[in-house]
């Protein structure tokens, strides 16, 4: 079996047609046609109901295709794992939160890039927290960027882990500024609050309610106008007025610095996370491991 026999596969999955998958696969429909019965022969199992136009897949190519994804995508990474080691470079999987990718992780990585002797290149997976911590436990990451309060960190129950403090992350509630530089949006007695939160099963859902959002609906009418997960998107809604929320302060640093955004004071919090960086003792370089955690100590403050 050839690896682009399921690259074949899937680019017919998304195209929809052999005619437009053989396009984007630079062959002719015959040829690509060809690639796909030689898989299929491979196998022993029909993928194409050929009798149903327009095209199908079989029942049983229809169940499986999530994992040829996981199998091309397990692959394509064993393979690049291994042309960087032959190079004498270390492939490290570092799994984090999608807000993390925004504020924190480019500068920890251009400052990984700029030591000489590091030698590592990063395979950079984004999820929801809980998914993150537990790729890191299922041994899918070799490293673990999170958030985490100061007295419930991961490594109570992560004790064969290695954790590194890399700081602090905090959130504060901001909101669109007024022509006469009040926010837009802020808890008054006897009005309806527009927040835009987090999922309440989220891990950002779950803080934010313990040190923010719980007591505000104690005291004041909310109505939560939108939930999401991405910081980003919660971010643009707030600078297009839609009401207010809590995010991290070095996401929105520019637009305080700008007026577009101001912060809401009215006797709401700021929540401080501190940043857990975790490394398993499964990772697949340790070596590089080490220098990494060696550069990270030593890094300015």
């Amino acid at each position: 079996m050839k690896l682009a026999w399921i690259e074949d596969l899937l680019t017919l999955v998304d195209a929809g047609t052999f005619s437009r998958a053989a396009v984007l696969r630079n062959v002719t429909q015959p040829a690509f046609s060809r690639r796909i019965q030689l898989l299929e022969a491979w196998l022993d199992v029909e993928l194409i109901d050929r009798r149903s136009q327009p095209m199908r897949l079989s029942a049983i190519a229809e169940r499986h295709i999530p994992e040829f994804r996981a199998l091309l995508h397990d692959l394509s990474q064993l393979r690049a794992r291994m042309q960087t080691e032959t190079h004498g470079t270390a492939r490290i999987v570092l799994v984090t939160q999608h807000s993390l990718t925004m504020t924190q992780l480019p500068a920890l990585l251009k400052l990984i890039a700029q030591h000489p002797a590091s030698q590592l290149e990063f395979n950079v997976r984004s999820e929801n927290r809980d998914e993150c911590v537990t790729l890191f436990m299922r041994k899918q990451a070799d490293l673990l960027l999170c958030m985490e309060e100061h007295d419930e960190l991961l490594l109570d129950w992560m004790p064969d882990a290695g954790r590194m403090c890399l700081g602090t992350e905090t959130f504060i509630p901001v909101s669109a500024r007024t022509a006469d530089n009040a926010p837009m949006h802020y808890p008054k007695q006897g009005t309806t609050l527009k927040l835009l939160a987090y999922p309440p099963d989220s891990f950002l859902g779950r803080i934010m309610h313990k040190h923010g959002v719980g007591a505000l609906l104690t005291r004041q009418h909310v109505e939560v106008v939108h939930e999401s997960v991405f910081l980003a998107g919660i971010k643009e809604m707030v600078m297009a007025g839609l009401g207010m929320a809590w995010l991290p302060e070095g996401l929105v640093q520019r637009e305080l610095e700008s007026g577009s955004l101001i912060v809401v004071r009215n006797g709401l919090k700021h929540v401080k996370l501190d940043l857990g960086l975790y490394r398993g003792a499964h990772a697949t370089y340790p070596a590089a491991i080490d220098r990494l955690w060696s550069l990270l100590h030593t890094r300015p403050a």
